[in-house]
């Protein structure tokens, strides 16, 4: 594997705040006078949802759900693991599910599966970003920030190896590359 000197930035912190700008409207006139519950999936959705529930100028509630699937991989290993269950009533409620990113759509099909056994009236998915692949679940989102190939990406919420979410853009990692500022192991 090699450093790189620079990231390769697909969506800069700019791009990402106005499109966040136009995602809030869109659920703002979807949820008016609804009574929302957001859930949102842990841990890479986490700067997301920071930054999109501070946009509402609506009431709600958020929770978070704890699942994985990915490990220290750069795919996923195929299987759901709960780490945390909701803790708030959901029942009778509309539930937006805020997750980083949808893929191969294990993750968001089960938990959607999961939070419709909790009686919630409707439950909708918002990601940030959607690659272009094909699902082994079939599952889509209804508020999708930006949608990209199938690319392995970093930054805002998402990380490699549990780094870099910190950072306030995405960037794409190349199969023979590390993040700047990773070590290389030889």
């Amino acid at each position: 594997m090699k450093n790189n000197k620079e990231p390769n930035i697909l969506f800069s912190s700019q791009q990402i705040h106005d499109r966040l700008v136009v995602m809030v409207n869109e659920i703002e006139k979807d949820y008016r006078d609804k009574d929302l519950v957001v859930v949102a999936v842990l841990k890479g959705s986490v700067l997301f949802l920071a930054d999109l529930v501070r946009g509402f100028s609506r009431p709600l509630a958020f929770d978070f759900i704890g699942v994985s699937s990915y490990g220290n991989s750069r795919t996923s290993l195929g299987v759901i693991n709960l780490s945390k269950q909701i803790s708030i009533d959901i029942r009778d409620k509309d539930v937006l599910v805020v997750d980083d990113i949808l893929d191969s759509g294990r993750t968001l099909g089960w938990v959607k599966e999961h939070l419709c056994k909790f009686g919630p009236r409707s439950v909708k998915i918002c990601v940030l970003l959607k690659k272009e692949v094909e699902r082994v679940i079939e599952v889509e989102a209804d508020y999708v920030g930006f949608t990209l190939a199938d690319v392995f990406v970093y930054g805002y919420g998402l990380d490699y190896r549990d780094r870099y979410r910190h950072l306030p853009y995405i960037a794409k990692l190349g199969d023979d590359e590390v993040p700047p500022g990773e070590t290389v192991d030889e």
